[in-house]
């Protein structure tokens, strides 16, 4: 009954061993496959984040450019409102010249026709009436001045109205190059939002990409802590198993164990899985840095020795003595070192930097006395 019990616990190890491990292979290939985002993902959000930043300084200049023809166009428009105003005022004066001319020239034609055909009394007579020649000459001088000024009045009417025609026609030259000059502003102001509004839908598309891949960097980082913590709880739940199904190492009675975790570095040969076992223990790592050990810690271990990486192991004095060798996955260390939180199947690896002891992170193996 006995022998039945005990293989019915090793299938049902075996099992849960079995069960553990496609939990494991699961959980991988789900995680390789999210993990496999945030590289693309971080060079997607390097690229929308320059696209972005394109983006949003196109918008400002198109808007710039906006304003100033916008500026443009109120200007023009102004002008185009006081050339109009001038052609008004121009064509008022047009027409009074005209009337001005059309009366002097009658007012000509009747004296000329009073001189000529019509009167009792012509000029003729009003000649012949001088009493001597200077009085004669005085009237036909009169007769000159006044025929002179018809004349030179009539064509004073005449140039001015000229001149007011000449900036009639170059006020509607003005116009005709205004109006084809806000036409054409306001094509390019219509080009120019157009523009702008593309660049913004751009815009928008790209920042909500950008939002979609930061939120995929956070799930991979989030996916790959949770894959951390899945295998760090797997390897203790196996290590657990393993010291419960092996007696552990007997105990070394001896003095309690002083100061923390020293550090140092140095070296040791490797050496064979052979030599009494001791057990599964807990492996961490530490440095001589004052996270690990302490602001006073470093220099020396708590046996007296300095600490050397690949040789000294901080170790819980009652399981494993100080000058013990042991042996972790083929390599020997020396117990030199002790620390307050290393207790029980515990072993702390001394190593060089803070950096690498993080990157070896922890870990459960068989530990061997040589």
């Amino acid at each position: 009954m006995k022998k039945g019990y005990e293989e019915r616990k090793q299938i049902m190890n075996l099992k849960k061993k079995h069960g553990a491990r496609r939990l494991a292979v699961l959980v991988t290939s789900f995680v390789l496959c999210i993990n496999s985002m945030p590289i693309h993902a971080e060079d997607s959000v390097e690229d929308l984040e320059q696209q972005t930043n394109t983006l949003k300084n196109q918008v400002n200049d198109l808007n710039s450019e906006i304003t100033s023809v916008s500026e443009e166009l109120q200007d023009l428009v102004m002008k185009i409102n006081s050339t109009k105003e001038a052609m008004e005022a121009t064509a008022y004066d047009l027409a009074n010249a005209e009337v001005n001319e059309k009366n002097q020239y009658e007012d000509m034609k009747l004296r000329i026709k009073q001189i000529y055909e019509n009167g009792d009394f012509g000029y003729l007579e009003f000649l012949c009436s001088a009493e001597d020649m200077n009085d004669l000459l005085n009237k036909a001088d009169f007769v000159k001045a006044v025929n002179e000024y018809d004349r030179q009045k009539l064509q004073e009417l005449i140039d001015i109205r000229n001149s007011i025609e000449e900036t009639q026609n170059e006020l509607k030259d003005e116009e005709v190059t205004l109006n084809n000059l806000q036409v054409t502003l306001n094509k390019k102001q219509a080009d120019l939002q157009t523009k702008l509004s593309q660049a913004e839908k751009d815009l928008s598309a790209t920042s909500e990409q950008l939002a979609s891949a930061k939120a995929a960097i956070k799930a991979a980082e989030e996916a790959a802590k949770k894959k951390a913590e899945q295998e760090a709880k797997e390897r203790e739940e196996a290590a657990k198993e393993q010291v419960a199904q092996k007696p552990s190492a007997p105990s070394t009675p001896s003095a309690p164990p002083s100061g923390g975790s020293s550090s140092g570095s140095g070296s040791s040969g490797g050496s064979s899985q052979g030599g009494n076992y001791l057990g599964v223990f807990k492996i961490t790592h530490y440095c001589p840095c004052s996270i690990c050990c302490g602001p006073n810690g470093g220099n020396y271990t708590a046996s007296g020795t300095r600490p050397t990486a690949g040789r000294t192991i901080a170790v819980d004095k009652r399981v494993i003595p100080f000058g013990t060798k042991v042996v972790i996955n083929g390599h020997t260390y020396v117990a030199e070192d002790s620390g307050g939180a290393i207790k029980g199947n515990r072993i702390d690896i001394f190593v060089n930097t803070h950096q690498e002891a993080l990157n070896k992170g922890v870990y459960y193996a068989k530990v061997y006395k040589q």
